[in-house]
């Protein structure tokens, strides 16, 4: 029982996809001042996001309920599977929402709440609610939510949003398309089972590699672009940088030559580990 209960919320809160999200916030919370964040503040903005980041996806999973079953993907996450009720899942994502707000305000500052904030409304209005039902290009607009991290980690510590912030946004806007293209295609039967318009389902698979290989060179060019445009970044950042670049690219395009859904997977795995490099190394190229 303890072990079903335990399994379903995580289902619901989805940790995996947020620490992602929270990778993203660790630069700002860095490069934003002159001296290292206390202990407390790093704690408090990451947990205070992971609470936001946990609604939203609650949220979402009561939004698209009716959708979810219909796919062999979600048919058995617990709303549709009956074993957690809409209005208890909803009470849940509002008091998440809440207690997010309030510690980001008292512990950190009213910026980082708004920012935090900012993208749960944008995943649940303009992405799940919006453009998700409606257009191929769901990901491409909607994805600004999954972008906010970085403000959320310069906003904490200068209460303020400089064009550094702006940047790292940008980078990983241009990253979500290719991203989630990519596991489209493997999944595109579920999606078009749910009538999601995905790009895949909608378009094709090969149109949808060329856009996986069109957003990989303009992502990789604002994770190189971030080396000139941040003082503090040396030489260990850019050679990285480089060389996880070339290897994605390399990938996007295998994935032309070769459209099949094991090609996919592997990008779309390997484009996360992607992402997590690029911002541990900012961090660390900064404090070496």
């Amino acid at each position: 029982m303890t072990n079903t209960f335990l399994s379903d919320w995580n289902q619901m809160i989805k940790p995996r996809v947020t620490t992602l999200v929270l990778a993203t916030i660790i630069p700002g919370l860095y490069l934003a001042g002159e001296q290292s964040p206390s202990g407390f503040l790093i704690a408090v903005t990451l947990f205070g996001t992971f609470l936001m980041s946990s609604a939203s996806f609650i949220f979402n999973q009561v939004i698209e309920k009716d959708r979810d079953a219909k796919m062999k993907r979600t048919s058995n996450r617990p709303i549709p599977a009956g074993r957690i009720g809409v209005v208890q899942a909803t009470l849940v994502g509002f008091a998440m929402t809440g207690l997010s707000f309030y510690l980001l305000t008292v512990y950190v500052n009213l910026l980082t709440a708004f920012c935090a904030f900012a993208a749960l409304i944008s995943y649940v209005f303009l992405y799940t609610i919006l453009l998700k039902p409606r257009t191929t290009q769901n990901i491409v607009i909607g994805g600004v939510a999954g972008c906010v991290g970085p403000l959320i980690g310069y906003a904490a510590i200068g209460n303020s949003l400089p064009i550094q912030a702006w940047i790292l946004f940008t980078m990983i806007f241009l990253w979500t398309p290719a991203h989630f293209w990519a596991l489209a295609i493997f999944l595109k039967d579920d999606y078009s089972d749910a009538d999601f318009p995905m790009l895949p389902v909608v378009k094709g698979i090969d149109k949808t590699t060329k856009s996986i290989f069109f957003y990989t060179i303009l992502y990789s060019a604002s994770c190189i672009s971030f080396y000139f445009l941040e003082p503090s970044m040396g030489y260990l950042y850019l050679f990285t940088a480089v060389a996880v670049c070339i290897w994605m690219g390399i990938l996007s395009y295998q994935l032309i030559q070769k459209p099949e859904r094991q090609s996919a997977r592997k990008f779309f795995f390997f484009s996360i580990l992607h992402l997590f490099i690029v911002n541990i190394m900012i961090v660390v190229d900064h404090l070496v």
